[in-house]
């Protein structure tokens, strides 16, 4: 897996806690939200896919797909299969 920017800006900002009752795609978004209001993120920005975060962040597939889902679901990304 190459590591692009945003892969690595993932790994240094991403960060969350699974023994708390808050889940864990609900943390991980709120995070990912926070880059895009601080403008680590730009407008256009093609995220990684949800196999590729699944294995940066070491959750399940399912985790990631419900982190994207989360993310469109408040407007913050434009889901488009197999673009990113």
């Amino acid at each position: 897996m190459i590591d692009s920017p945003v892969n690595t800006l993932f790994k240094q900002l991403i960060d969350f806690d699974k023994s708390i009752s808050q889940p864990v795609f609900i943390q991980v978004s709120q995070q990912i939200i926070n880059a895009i209001q601080r403008k680590y993120l730009a407008k256009g920005t093609l995220l990684p896919g949800t196999r590729v975060l699944g294995k940066l962040l070491k959750v399940h597939r399912n985790t990631a797909v419900a982190i994207y889902e989360e993310l469109a679901s408040q407007g913050w990304v434009e889901i488009i299969p197999n673009k990113g």
